[in-house]
C-alpha cells in the first residue's frame, strides 16, 4: 500500500503536487530535480533544489524541499493531498514589492498540516537589490493546534547575530 506513488509517472505527480501546492498555499513551486518517494516516518516526497515564484519573481530558491502527503488519498495521483511542507537550507530573497510574502502564507489554513522551515535566510534588499540585511530562520513551524483553535506560529531566529524567538497566534475570529 504504501508503495504505490513509486509507480506514478514523475511528470504526473509533480504536476499535481505543484497544483495541490498553489490551491492549499497559493504558491507557485518549480521542482529541477525529480521527486523521490519516501514512505518513513510519513509518506513524503522529497526533491532538491525547488523554487517559489510569485508573479513570475523569484521568491525563494530551496536546497531541499519535502513534501507530506495524506496517507487516505495515496492512491490515486488526482487526488493527493498535501498535508506538511518542509523547507530546508532555503534563501528567501524580500524587498518592498513582496515582503508581504510570510504575512500571505501564515494567512493560509494549516488545519491538516504544518510548514516547517530549517536553517533558512531572509535576504531584505532595496529597490537597487542591495542587501539590507539578512535573517537567519534556525527553526521555524507553523501549524494548527486543534486543542485552542487557532494557527501557532513559533520560530527561533538570529538577526546581526543576536538570537531572538518568536511566538504569535492566529484565528479566524
Amino acid at each position: 500500500y504504501l508503495s504505490i506513488p513509486t509507480f506514478y509517472n514523475q511528470g504526473d505527480i509533480s504536476k499535481e503536487l505543484r497544483i495541490e501546492l498553489k490551491k492549499k498555499f497559493d504558491l507557485d513551486f518549480k521542482f529541477s530535480q525529480n521527486l523521490k518517494y519516501n514512505f518513513f516516518p510519513k509518506p513524503h516526497f522529497t526533491t532538491i533544489e525547488a523554487s517559489i515564484s510569485n508573479d513570475y519573481k523569484e521568491i525563494s530558491k530551496i536546497n531541499k524541499l519535502k513534501i507530506f502527503v495524506s496517507l487516505d488519498k495515496l492512491f490515486s495521483v488526482k487526488n493527493i493531498e498535501v498535508r506538511d511542507l518542509i523547507f530546508e537550507n532555503a534563501n528567501f530573497n524580500l524587498n518592498k514589492k513582496n515582503f508581504n510574502f510570510f504575512t500571505d502564507l501564515i494567512e493560509k489554513n494549516f488545519l491538516n498540516g504544518k510548514l516547517i522551515v530549517k536553517n533558512s535566510n531572509i535576504f531584505f534588499t532595496s529597490i537597487d537589490k542591495e542587501v539590507l540585511f539578512i535573517t537567519k530562520i534556525l527553526k521555524m513551524k507553523y501549524f494548527y493546534d486543534s486543542k485552542e483553535l487557532k494557527n501557532i506560529l513559533y520560530s527561533e531566529n538570529e538577526i546581526f547575530n543576536i538570537p531572538f524567538s518568536l511566538k504569535s497566534f492566529f484565528n479566524d475570529e
